[in-house]
């Protein structure tokens, strides 16, 4: 893909963070947007776009004023339209439940699908300790999901769950985000062995149901861990058993052979729908020596 072809935007405060630590993983391959009413969320951004969505002039968020956040960005928009108009692709980072994440994230995905772009939306949902906050992402989700080509539901809980086991801070996504978007980046914009493109990921995310995104990472002595790994997705509850679609790349180093390339591949898509629709990828690079990393898109849940 071109310079440009693709964007990491990130909206509100956690959203920004997921972005920005997204970006920092493949900032030769993406752009970064960071859109916030808050000017903290910029501070540690030297190379990003961004759009500081505050009318009032005092640097802070909207609170839970969804409409509002909704309302600034349809209406200052103008200074992302650029970056809009080139990218084929927008992946956009929000935790619903505040206002800015909540009401400006669907307008951002409506702009980017008004010029022709794949959007793919990673929202993260509430804990249920916080019904406030629960019931304003709960309202919110059926409009980014309706301007999304695919909308990915994080659970903050799992999430959490995920960031105790590896030791990291949930708020920066456990280090979980920065992997899922970085192999999402890698897969469409790095020549492979096989390769896969946005026609590839727009044939699988077209297809009616519900879908998911799934990473996982391993060593090539254990390629079955690879798979397991993937299979505790902390995304959701959202099983992919009988998907009828999958969009699946295999990254590894020099050292990675065909029989681990069909371990991992196997062993995947033994637990989807017989008659799946798979389209496989494959990269080999040298700052993955030892190491296996699986990307999947799967659909028709």
């Amino acid at each position: 893909m071109d310079e440009g072809t693709i964007l990491i935007a990130g909206v509100g405060g956690i959203g920004c963070i997921w972005a920005e630590r997204a970006h920092s993983k493949c900032p030769e391959l993406s752009d970064l947007l960071l859109i916030d009413a808050d000017e903290e969320s910029f501070a540690g951004a030297a190379t990003a776009h961004c759009l500081h969505l505050d009318a009032g002039g005092d640097g802070r968020g909207t609170a839970s004023l969804t409409a509002l956040a909704s309302h600034r960005i349809r209406d200052g928009h103008s200074p992302i339209s650029q970056l809009l108009d080139r990218a084929e692709l927008v992946v956009i980072l929000a935790g619903l439940g505040g206002g800015m994440g909540s009401g400006a994230s669907a307008e951002l995905a409506s702009l980017a699908r008004e010029s022709d772009t794949v959007v793919l939306s990673i929202v993260g949902l509430p804990f249920a300790e916080q019904p406030l906050r629960y019931s304003i992402a709960e309202a919110s989700l059926p409009a980014v999901q309706a301007n999304s080509n695919l909308c990915i539901r994080v659970s903050m809980e799992r999430l959490a769950w995920q960031a105790r086991y590896r030791g990291t801070d949930w708020r920066s996504g456990s280090g979980w985000i920065e992997d899922l978007v970085e192999g999402l980046v890698t897969t469409l914009a790095r020549v492979g062995k096989i390769n896969l493109d946005l026609m590839d990921l727009r044939t699988i995310i077209n297809r009616p149901g519900n879908a998911t995104l799934i990473v996982g990472t391993g060593t090539t002595d254990r390629p079955d861990m690879v798979v397991r790994e993937a299979q505790k997705s902390p995304l959701s509850d959202l099983g992919i058993e009988g998907a009828k679609g999958c969009m699946i790349q295999v990254e590894g180093g020099p050292d990675m052979t065909l029989s681990h390339l069909n371990e991992v591949t196997e062993a995947f898509v033994s637990s989807l729908d017989p008659d799946c629709q798979v389209i496989m990828g494959a990269r080999a690079s040298d700052e993955m020596v030892g190491r296996i990393r699986l990307v999947a898109v799967v659909s028709g849940l």
